[in-house]
């Protein structure tokens, strides 16, 4: 993929002309962050997908993409189109995938409430299974939050969205050796992420990551943050990157709903945890 020069055009417009060269009505703006912005599109017959526009390419741009197009899972976003379009003298590049209706878990959790064991078992068992198919193809997501799972339509569906941060394991690491911290979201990720330990960065670190996720989702609390702690304080995350206790009181939640996978699951170091993704997977669905 070309690098695209900053815009200076109306993003929106950028998408309309797009939207004009590929057979698609515009719909509106639904939001994008530092290097995309995303927009509802409409192919006639009704059909709905999400555009979106890269406002600064990079080759963490050029590797999400790639990315996607080896990925073939029902529980990873669908990528439909790759592109690259021409307006008023300048090139953007463009995504086009699978447009998620039923919003994120994060939505979800704040309008519903936790999730229930069923609930918990049925949407771990989904988001291991694209684990896995992510491990087959040397991929680490590394980015593995409630934002990042989205559901489709009727909310059944839990779909890994958001590639930008994807390690490929047969490719050389983008993130510099001497940087104090690996890319990811802090709350969230595994502590050879925050320590940048490149060597000890594989599925596991994905498994640790959906692991706080689900333990988030049925307990509502980030098993190492301790009684006193903010939601998302940064104490929480140095605890995980110093490799701390975590917090007795969610691990015996843990023990007494069913779930013991989550103990393991969220160990610190990854030689501790699910060591392939076959065997959390089949100790998974014999829980609860």
């Amino acid at each position: 993929m070309a690098l695209a020069m900053s815009p200076q055009a109306d993003l929106a417009d950028v998408a309309r002309s797009i939207c004009a060269s590929e057979g698609l009505n515009f719909g509106r703006d639904i939001g994008g962050g530092v290097f995309k912005r995303v927009f509802l599109v409409e192919k006639r017959g009704n059909e709905v997908y999400a555009l979106k526009v890269v406002i600064e390419a990079s080759h963490r741009t050029a590797r999400e993409i790639a990315a996607l197009q080896r990925c073939n899972h029902s529980n990873i976003a669908r990528l439909h189109r790759v592109g690259r379009h021409n307006y008023q003298g300048r090139g953007y590049d463009y995504m086009i995938e699978e447009f998620l209706s039923g919003g994120t878990l994060t939505y979800r959790l704040e309008q519903l409430g936790r999730l229930n064991n069923e609930q918990t078992l049925n949407l771990g068992k989904k988001m291991i299974d694209a684990i896995i198919h992510l491990s087959g193809i040397g991929l680490v997501h590394r980015d593995i939050k409630p934002d990042n799972i989205m559901f489709r339509e009727n909310g059944s569906a839990p779909v890994l969205v958001d590639f930008g941060l994807v390690r490929d394991l047969t490719a050389t690491s983008l993130t510099e050796t001497w940087a104090a911290r690996g890319p990811g979201t802090p709350y969230y990720s595994a502590p050879e992420q925050l320590n940048n330990q490149k060597s000890l960065i594989d599925w596991r670190t994905d498994q640790f990551s959906l692991g706080v996720v689900l333990c988030w989702a049925r307990f509502g609390a980030h098993p190492f943050k301790h009684r006193n702690e903010t939601d998302f304080s940064v104490a929480t995350v140095e605890r995980v990157a110093r490799r701390g206790n975590r917090n007795t009181d969610i691990l015996t939640q843990i023990c007494q709903s069913g779930l013991p996978c989550l103990e393991k699951m969220t160990r610190l170091w990854p030689v501790q945890r699910y060591r392939l993704p076959e065997e959390l997977s089949q100790d998974w669905i014999n829980q609860g």
